[in-house]
Parts: structure tokens; sequence; C-alpha cells
């Protein structure tokens, strides 16, 4: 099956590429987890250490960059998610309801289940940076 819009689709560099694609679908789950993790670690051992000289590691600005640098990484994921699925649309239809139609083509559903798990990942990376601000580590 000929793939919709390949006019369309070449302008963009390797945007419909389907290992970049299978790409797209794991960088936020990726950024997500990295990031539960990295702060996961911090802040268990914020507790732990009297050093001085490590006190940074434990500051709410170290946990607020690591959030910010993991909605960078899946925002951008997102939208390269996103124009591969603006090029790959068949060129009849311009609307959303273009992905629900048989036989659309396997980079565009991809790209669009890119952009889905994309934005379920950036919501979940800022509900893990509200909790930063409400929740403060060591309260005894």
């Amino acid at each position: 099956m000929k793939e919709p819009a390949p006019d369309k689709a070449r302008r963009l560099l390797n945007l419909n590429n389907m290992v970049f694609l299978a790409f797209i679908l794991i960088v936020g789950p990726l950024a997500w987890s990295l990031d539960l993790l990295v702060k996961f670690v911090l802040a268990s051992n914020a507790c732990l250490s009297t050093n001085p000289s490590h006190e940074w590691l434990f500051a709410p600005t170290t946990f607020i960059v690591i959030d910010i640098v993991a909605f960078a990484i899946t925002a951008v994921a997102t939208w390269a998610a996103y124009e591969s699925w603006n090029a790959t649309a068949p060129q009849h239809v311009g609307n959303f309801h273009a992905v629900t139609e048989v036989g659309e083509g396997r980079q565009h559903f991809l790209a669009f289940w890119g952009m889905m798990i994309g934005a379920m990942f950036l919501s979940a990376i800022v509900f893990s940076f509200i909790v930063i601000l409400m929740v403060q580590p060591c309260t005894s």
C-alpha cells in the first residue's frame, strides 16, 4: 500500500522513517522514567546526607531543573511526532478524523500515537513538577 501524501512527507528529513517513529514512541516514557528515577535517588538520600557540600543536590531547584529537562525532551519528541503526522496526512482530507480512515498508513498511525503518548507523559511530568512544589523532602 502506498503511503499518503508522499510529496508532503519528503520535505521533512526522516520524520516518516519507521525507526525514528519507534524512537519517538519511547522518548516520553523514557524521559519520565529517568526523571522519576533521578529524583527518587536524590530525594531518598536527602535526609541521610550530613555533608553540607552536597546540599545543592537536594534543593528544590535541582528537582525543578530535572523536570524542565524531561519536559523539554518529551515536548520535542511530541512536536516531531506532530510534524510527522502532519506530513503523512492524506492530501484530500484536512481534519483530525483522517487518522481513523482505513488504510491511511503506518507512519501516520505511529505518528498519531507518538503525539498521544507524548501528551500523556508531558502531563505526568507536569504533575510530578506540581508535587515538588507542594511536598518538601525530609519532613518529620
